[in-house]
């Protein structure tokens, strides 16, 4: 498996992904119509992780014409959860944030409810920059709190894995 731009093609696959209600507490989900418009943006970029040919995570960067270098991983999804996919995905959508963008600082934020995918972020060298308090309302009226995380460019040059590459 590897990283891949998606297409227009794959927003079904995407949508179903978005809407798993494994989900609910942790992404969001965007119609078709708003889907094709960000794929056509420059300021978005889609990504798939195919197996046999077959979508089974998507990551959707956001803010790379951001004047201060900086993108944001908008939203990461996989097909099936627990199955270490997105932790799989990650180091390549890192390694692509920054060999392929002037980025200095890739951020995503993760909500509270979701220690699994911040363990994740951790791991692959994000820092905790801090919690924004009750922000996420979700359908039942239980308000989340976010927790912001960010990699800058020297944090990922001196990665344990890369140097190992080196």
């Amino acid at each position: 498996m590897a990283l891949e731009p998606a297409t227009p093609g794959d927003i079904p696959a995407i949508m179903a992904i978005e809407l798993n209600p494994d989900y609910a507490l942790f992404i969001g989900n965007f119609s078709a119509e708003a889907h094709a418009a960000n794929m056509a943006s420059d300021d978005y970029r889609y990504f798939a992780w195919r197996q046999d040919g077959r979508l089974v995570a998507f990551a959707i960067l956001a803010k790379l014409t951001d004047p201060s270098d900086i993108i944001l991983l908008k939203r990461l999804g996989a097909s099936v959860t627990d199955t270490g996919l997105s932790r799989r995905m990650m180091p390549a959508l890192i390694d692509w944030v920054f060999e392929n963008t002037t980025a200095n600082r890739f951020e995503l934020d993760v909500s509270s409810a979701n220690p699994r995918a911040e363990r994740v972020y951790r791991r692959e060298g994000f820092v905790h920059e801090g919690t924004v308090r009750e922000v996420y309302r979700h359908w039942d009226d239980v308000y989340y709190s976010s927790h912001l995380f960010s990699m800058l460019r020297r944090e990922w040059q001196s990665l344990p894995r890369r140097r190992e590459s080196s």
